[in-house]
């Protein structure tokens, strides 16, 4: 989306908060609120802005990138998916031509030969992955045209807001942003050696055949694995390959096997495998396994093999918004995380309150012994709810679970609908009625952000839109996310989280055989001890991804600097893994 180019003119802060009020007023039927403008001054101040669900973030954003484009400077607005970016761009485009500011959006299918033009507008929404690949390409590009000279980008690196900004910055910066080629290297023989290690991989057993690398998470067969694996038959095609390369696809196997699951971890696709966001719950269509998992996992799967890719291009999500000269974003939750935000990106975060006080209610959390009993008590309470007239949203934390769910309430026949991953085309449809009496939504973590649930009359007096955290996530923040959806704007309503000894969360923060014996211990005895145990293991995995993130930063720049030294460039010039 597009909105052209308006002759700027130089206008006053005052005189721009007046054409903006008239604006709204004539264009969405509303001014603005007085918080709004608080929030807005933060966010040109270089903060994360904590703002309550339902308090108007899309539009906080706008009138701070109005001030900071009015000076001539380019805004970056970075939101969570595609569909925000150009609903947010097209929504707001007559509010920024009335300021004679220009706008446009650049999703996943803005064609290449347009993005030079699109990004000359005064401000461009988009994912901080779509821009990001932009800034890889571009300088991919320079390089190409000249390519004695390390590459200077003339990507706008002017002004960066992030929507959703925990998300962004503390979620997604253990992924870094790659642009792959397909390699040329792959051959039949590489092909016949994943699909014979994903048939006997099965046969092998931890630990006497293999070890989970504590630091990594990865699989390394022990020696008696490796003598296992070299004595079994096999295809008499991959006698090409070496004993590595054989023994690393038996070890991506294997961790497949052990670690990524279909409707948990991926999707399948129209015969392809998409990853899923563990906080978003959504399918990433432009993202892969890397360093052989994801032809194992197609191998497993049966698939047709894709041919493995190697990088091109790469940079962290640290390295690409701290080259921005000014950096803010706003979200629901960030207190949490604000020491870390302060220390890695140089922003503070301050929290803005709502215009009106919250009436939520947030109810004693639930725990039970297992997965079985919790989503029968779940059924219950909701049961009991839309007896009331009340709707309710049940938030699971994978795709299995939502099924899983679904079975119990069906059991219960309690009318419902599903929205995960595999139905994301019915989303903005579900989301839409999610706020009718007795309605009940199934949700994985799609529902808790960028959705805004509308409550009917008939539900907000019968005491608003109840919603039940199913799991604890690996992050509180998450859950508040989550329970952020109900009593927006001073609408009543409440909350409560359920949590059993099966949880997923114990396992990531104790290991296997821990969380095996607290699963022995609940179904023997009392479980009062079981609830403070799953807070302190939410706490305990936000450490460890903390100190992954700082590792990943550590890396990086030690990385950086080894290669500058040697004349190479440390996004264009990546390393490839070993096999």
């Amino acid at each position: 989306m597009k909105s052209g180019h308006p002759q700027r003119v130089s206008i006053s802060v005052k005189l721009l908060q007046e054409r903006i009020n008239a604006a709204c007023r004539q264009h969405l039927g509303f001014q603005i609120r007085p918080n709004q403008w608080n929030a807005s001054r933060l966010l040109i101040d270089r903060c994360i802005v904590e703002m309550p669900t339902g308090e108007g973030k899309t539009i906080t954003t706008f009138l701070s990138a109005c001030s900071l484009a009015a000076t001539g400077q380019r805004v970056l607005i970075a939101t969570a998916n595609d569909y925000l970016a150009s609903r947010d761009a097209d929504w707001m485009s007559k509010l920024y031509n009335s300021v004679s500011l220009s706008v446009s959006s650049v999703t996943a299918s803005t064609p290449q030969h347009v993005r030079s033009e699109t990004y000359k507008n005064d401000v461009v929404y988009g994912t901080l992955r779509e821009f990001a690949f932009d800034f890889l390409r571009h300088s991919l590009e320079r390089r190409r045209k000249q390519p004695s000279t390390v590459p200077h980008s003339e990507f706008p690196q002017d002004i960066l807001i992030i929507d959703e900004a925990d998300s962004i910055l503390i979620d997604e910066a253990r992924t870094p942003m790659i642009i792959t080629a397909p390699a040329t290297h792959v051959d039949q023989a590489r092909e016949d050696c994943y699909r014979w290690a994903s048939d006997v991989s099965v046969a092998f057993q931890r630990p006497r055949d293999y070890v989970r690398v504590e630091d990594s998470g990865l699989v390394a067969l022990t020696q008696g694995g490796r003598k296992r694996a070299i004595a079994t038959q096999m295809p008499t095609t991959i006698g090409s390959l070496t004993t590595t390369e054989i023994l690393h696809a038996l070890e991506r196997a294997i961790l497949v096997n052990e670690t990524l699951h279909r409707d948990i971890h991926y999707v399948l696709n129209e015969n392809r495998i998409q990853l899923v966001d563990e906080y978003t719950g959504r399918r990433s269509a432009d993202r892969n396994f890397g360093s052989g998992v994801q032809q194992a996992i197609e191998a497993k799967e049966g698939l047709a093999l894709t041919r493995e890719s190697e990088p091109i291009a790469r940079i962290s999500v640290q390295d690409f918004v701290t080259r921005f000269r000014h950096l803010s974003g706003t979200t629901a939750t960030a207190w949490e995380d604000r020491a870390e935000l302060q220390h890695v990106y140089n922003v503070k975060v301050r929290r803005v309150h709502p215009h009106r006080r919250s009436q939520q209610i947030l109810m004693p959390p639930v725990a039970c012994r297992s997965l079985a009993e919790k989503w029968v008590r779940i059924a219950d309470e909701t049961a009991k709810m839309i007896a009331k007239n009340r709707s309710v949203l049940i938030g699971t934390r994978t795709i299995t679970q939502s099924e899983e769910l679904s079975l119990q309430l069906g059991e219960n026949e309690i009318s419902h609908v599903v929205l995960n991953a595999l139905n994301a085309a019915s989303e903005a449809e579900i989301i839409a009625g999610a706020g009718r009496a007795g309605r009940v939504t199934v949700a994985t973590n799609m529902a808790g952000r960028g959705t805004d649930i509308r409550l009917s009359e008939t539900v907000r007096k019968a005491g608003g839109m109840h919603v039940i955290v199913s799991e604890a996530h690996a992050a509180s923040r998450i859950d508040r996310q989550l329970i952020g959806r109900s009593s927006r704007q001073g609408d009543p309503g409440s909350a409560r989280l359920f949590v059993s000894a099966e949880d997923e969360i114990l396992t990531q923060a104790y290991g296997e055989e821990q969380s095996a014996k607290f699963l022995l211990a609940a179904k023997r005895g009392a479980i009062r001890w079981l609830l403070p145990k799953v807070l302190s293991a939410q706490k305990r995995v936000v450490r460890m991804h903390r100190k992954d993130r700082a590792e990943l930063t550590a890396r990086d720049e030690s990385l950086a600097d080894a290669m500058l030294s040697l004349g190479l460039d440390p996004h264009l010039d990546p390393l490839h893994e070993s096999h």
